[in-house]
């Protein structure tokens, strides 16, 4: 008999799976009907040389991205996929309504939450693109204006911004401390920079294949440093008992 977990999993992988696929069929869907109906379908041929060089940078960044952010987002991450913006704005939800909440990622309780984070940021998203659409004319005038201007190339940064905020933290959730966990990203880091020197014309094409790359060799680091003792994971058990001992 499956546990109620196993049972919870299955139906929201089931239930992704059948979305995502619904997605595909619609996004690639719509475009070649009217390709098709108009007559204007381009050649395999000019489709693969204007595709070539997207599909080498966004195919290692989309796997690199799914290793990092799935072991977060959970099951939620179909709908982050289907949705787009994830690193701007789905994973930043998804990692404050874990810290809010006090749940360690990968647990069932934080799939459903971090489910509910990122399908509200969908909803509120939405919402604002269509009250952007109504109000577009209305409010060309004081979105032109140089003030607005400014303040709107200070979005982005305050996104990643409070992104990084997060990983600074030791708290990763649930209560568990992990001490000094930013030691092991000092090389691939240093590694990243050393690269974007060298070959800086070359750095945009070939960043996906570096992300790949580093993501095994922080893994590696970050091992190592764990059994000498470099890093530590304090549990919340440890904690309760820590307060014990020093009452």
């Amino acid at each position: 008999m499956k546990s109620s977990g196993n049972t919870y999993y299955d139906k929201m992988h089931r239930l992704g799976k059948f979305v995502t696929v619904g997605s595909i069929l619609v996004f690639c869907g719509v475009p070649l009907v009217v390709c098709l109906y108009y007559g204007i379908m381009p050649k395999i041929g000019d489709l693969l040389l204007a595709a070539g060089g997207l599909c080498a940078i966004f195919i290692p960044t989309g796997v690199a991205e799914a290793f990092g952010e799935i072991p977060v987002m959970g099951s939620s991450y179909y709908v982050a996929n289907v949705t787009g913006n994830i690193l701007n704005l789905k994973l930043p939800a998804a990692l404050n309504a874990l810290k809010v909440a006090n749940v360690k990622s990968g647990t069932e309780a934080a799939d459903a939450i971090t489910g509910l984070a990122v399908a509200v940021s969908s909803l509120v998203t939405l919402v604002m693109l269509l009250l952007g659409m109504l109000l577009m004319t209305p409010l060309e005038p004081f979105l032109s204006s140089p003030a607005v201007s400014t303040a709107a190339g200070y979005v982005l940064p305050a996104l990643f911004g409070c992104l990084v905020l997060s990983f600074l933290s030791n708290d990763v959730g649930g209560g568990v401390i992990v001490k000094k966990r930013l030691l092991a990203a000092i090389f691939p880091f240093a590694l990243c920079i050393i690269l974007y020197l060298i070959i800086p014309d070359y750095y945009d094409l070939g960043q996906g294949f570096v992300m790949v790359i580093c993501i095994p060799i922080v893994y590696v680091i970050t091992k190592i440093m764990y059994k000498k003792g470099i890093i530590t994971v304090e549990m919340p058990e440890e904690e309760k008992k820590t307060e014990e001992e020093h009452a």
